[in-house]
């Protein structure tokens, strides 16, 4: 199509140019038409208008872009409707048929079609539910589109010299009938749909940042392999000889070695065994092997453990991106230079990196969302390497169907997995082909490092409270709820900081990275200290205690918090007592199990297996029993049942409901570390804001980065803990947060919140 060259994509960028590399940005014809008519709708004159607009002098950024704002005009509809009025679809033989010579049936010609004509309608909002909108939207589009803007779209037509059909009810009928057929029954259409919507809005967004043709980045080179891998041996050679974790590693690269064409890998193993080292070496052994991989992976479950393993791969790899809600950009060496933020926010959103660690929510999210904002980085997983590290925290209800979902992907993306965990769920009948790299070995005749014991006599605070004073080592106690940490702590013996320390997640974010590492100090200096702990502690928190007690749990939480007990095996074998649900007052048998469920808890087995003490290299036939038990008892959720019908919104949304479920009784605290920390960054938010030389997006993006900076400060916290702080202390509440002023009495570091306001968080949790 030709169009002249007078025309604005955005302000003072050349619409010509504009396109040209976008459809560039991919080797596929598709994308290239999708690409040619996705911002038809910004010829039109109103549109023009809009975005040749200049700000005047001394006109802030915010007063710039009301004014602004009473031009704005849609673009996305109109371009979606001249596409339909132009589609060309080819057949299976090569030949060309019109789309208004097509019936519905001829699915064949009309799955590209679809896919195309729902990118250029999408392309700045989120994929929908396909055939609702179909039913919902495009069917009374009538009621969208009237006379002005139906003679908009001619004379758009006519500037770009294209096929104009103005009978609406044309295009009303296509998809009337449309809506009738069910020949996207399939998963195919979906990654077709997921495949043109991401390349689509990746290499706009690109384009309108870089005014360059999106490049991804290069292939992993075989000799930079060579490099980290020999980074990382001159690291473990660097360390005392262990015999095991080498034996576990010969094994695990022979077994990859003898399956290297799979495409999923699982490695279960117990802790201490080195998986973080063993997986990233295999990663990058199957880059170097297939020699087609741009990026490796690594997605942790939860923010608070992802600095640990950023810095290991760091000091293997150089510069590994850390990626997650609280990332904070890197600083531009010249910050004259207005585009520089603005890009940097970018590549880093879009993962334009060799080596990333991030958590199973942005890994999970890039997957399954149909939002502009997560599909924009879906096209950088194609050949990659995801290791997926503590799989057993993905739901139980949702974990098989996105595992086997993770199958999918590999085969569509060129994606390898590496699925690890020292208590690795049952797959058994979920996964085609997977390769299990581990031998059982691996836990039967590893150094025995602890055995398990029930205890029944203990069910009270004081009970315990005997028991952790009576022990003259270091001690790890992990509890169920965070009243119950608060309690415990206060009753056992010795000096807080000193010889007794508290994590919960009433403990802000930084604190709680502090607090960890005064106990490692702590720990490594010979002290005998006491932590009590909720699970927070359970996942990648490299820490090794003398003894643990660990409140009754499912199996797999008792055995990940066993990993913290004589964690590297120097110390005999250790004891970790398991006991009864602490008993509160005015509790009931609900909130007493809090939080786990009856599925998860199989309490019968578990209390079965410790009648008599159960030793480390005893636990695996446990362990795959327990998770058989759970799987066979759980009523697992299907994700592939709306992948297959095109139900995207739908998708997401299940996903959310059961991996990061609402809890409307929650809301966000922030909690001032210095005098008017809350009020100096509203002074930056607003400098920005109303700075002249950010436009509304450099806006955005600088007010995004310094957001960040209040989640080390922030928690969520029962709305009738708020009621009750508020009635003692001043509460502010803006941009959707409470603050609690600095110096409050109501909270420290090493406590959190004071006790007496525990008890209505616990009430409501579920």
């Amino acid at each position: 199509m030709q169009v002249e060259d007078i025309f604005f994509s955005h302000p003072n960028k050349n619409y010509n140019n504009h396109i040209k590399r976008i459809a560039q940005s991919f080797d596929d014809e598709n994308h290239k038409v999708v690409a040619n008519y996705h911002d038809l709708g910004k010829l039109s004159s109103r549109f023009q208008t809009y975005i040749s607009l200049k700000r005047k002098e001394d006109e802030s950024s915010k007063e710039f872009e009301k004014r602004r704002a009473k031009l704005k005009t849609t673009h996305t509809l109109e371009s979606a409707y001249l596409y339909f009025c132009n589609a060309i679809m080819l057949g299976n033989d090569g030949f060309s048929l019109a789309l208004f010579g097509a019936k519905a049936s001829d699915s064949d010609h009309i799955d590209n079609f679809l896919a195309n004509f729902f990118a250029i309608l999408k392309h700045h909002t989120s994929l929908s539910n396909i055939k609702e909108d179909m039913n919902n939207y495009l069917s009374t589009i009538d009621n969208y589109i009237d006379d002005m803007r139906l003679e908009s779209i001619k004379d758009i037509a006519n500037k770009s010299n294209i096929e104009f059909n103005e009978d609406i009810y044309e295009f009303m009928d296509f998809f009337e009938d449309l809506y009738e057929e069910s020949f996207y029954q399939n998963t195919e259409q979906f990654f077709l749909f997921k495949k043109r919507y991401s390349r689509l809005i990746l290499a706009d967004k690109f384009e309108a940042i870089f005014s360059e043709p999106y490049q991804n980045i290069d292939y992993l080179n075989e000799s930079l392999i060579d490099g980290y891998i020999q980074n990382m041996h001159n690291i473990i050679a660097s360390k005392p000889i262990n015999d095991f974790r080498n034996s576990a590693k010969k094994d695990i690269f022979k077994n990859y070695k003898q399956k290297e064409n799979s495409n999923i890998y699982l490695i279960k193993a117990p802790t201490g065994v080195g998986k973080t080292f063993i997986a990233l070496e295999l990663a990058l052994k199957i880059a170097k092997d297939r020699g087609d991989k741009r990026r490796i992976i690594t997605a942790i479950p939860f923010t608070s453990i992802i600095d640990q393993t950023h810095q290991e791969y760091e000091n293997i790899l150089g510069d590994v991106l850390k990626y997650h809600h609280l990332t904070k950009y890197k600083e531009q060496k010249n910050e004259d230079e207005k585009e520089q933020f603005s890009q940097k926010v970018f590549l880093t959103d879009i993962w334009h990196e060799h080596f990333i660690v991030t958590t199973f929510n942005q890994l999970l999210y890039t997957l399954f969302s149909n939002h502009n904002r997560d599909n924009i980085r879906l096209e950088t997983l194609r050949d990659s390497v995801i290791i997926v590290d503590e799989v057993q925290n993905i739901p139980r209800v949702l974990i098989s169907s996105i595992v086997k979902i993770f199958e999918l992907f590999a085969k569509e993306y060129n994606i390898h997995f590496i699925i690890m965990s020292a208590t690795m769920p049952s797959f058994d009948g979920v996964l085609e082909n997977p390769t299990v790299l581990s031998e059982d070995w691996f836990y039967e005749e590893k150094k025995n490092r602890y055995r398990l014991h029930f205890k029944e006599n203990i069910n009270t605070i004081e009970a315990l409270s005997n028991e952790i004073d009576s022990c003259e080592k270091s001690l790890l106690c992990v509890v169920n709820t965070i009243d119950k940490a608060k309690r415990l702590f206060e009753t056992i013996q010795g000096k807080e900081r000193e010889d007794k320390f508290l994590l919960t997640t009433h403990q802000i974010p930084l604190h709680r990275q502090e607090i960890i590492e005064e106990i490692k100090e702590a720990l490594g200096s010979g002290k005998n200290i006491k932590l009590i702990s909720t699970q927070l502690i359970e996942a990648g928190v490299d820490l090794d205690f003398d003894v643990g007690y660990r409140e009754f749990s499912p199996f797999g939480s008792i055995i990940q918090m066993a990993g913290r007990v004589n964690r590297e095996g120097k110390k005999g074998i250790s004891d970790i007592f398991v006991f009864d649900f602490l008993e509160i007052e005015n509790q009931n048998e609900n909130v007493k199990r809090l939080p786990y469920r009856a599925i998860d808890l199989q309490e019968d087995n578990i209390i079965s297996w410790l009648s008599t003490p159960l030793e480390e290299i005893e636990i695996l036939k446990n362990l795959e029993s327990y998770f058989k038990k759970v799987k066979d008892e759980t009523s697992a959720i299907d994700l592939e049942e709306p992948m297959r019908n095109l139900e995207f919104s739908s998708l997401f949304e299940i996903l959310n409901e059961n991996f990061m479920p609402n809890q409307p009784w929650k809301v966000s605290l922030f909690i001032e570390h210095r005098e008017h920390q809350f009020s100096n960054y509203i002074e930056d938010r607003n400098d920005i804001l109303n700075n002249p030389k950010y436009d509304v997006f450099e806006a955005m993006n600088r007010v995004k980065d310094l957001e960040k900076d209040l989640g080390l400060y922030t928690i969520t916290v029962n709305h009738k803990l708020i009621e009750e702080l508020a009635k003692k202390y001043p509460l502010q509440e803006k941009f959707g947060r409470f603050i609690l002023l600095n110096n409050c009495s109501a909270y420290t570091k090493y406590m959190g919140f004071n006790p007496e306001h525990t008890q209505f968080e616990e009430m409501f949790d579920d």
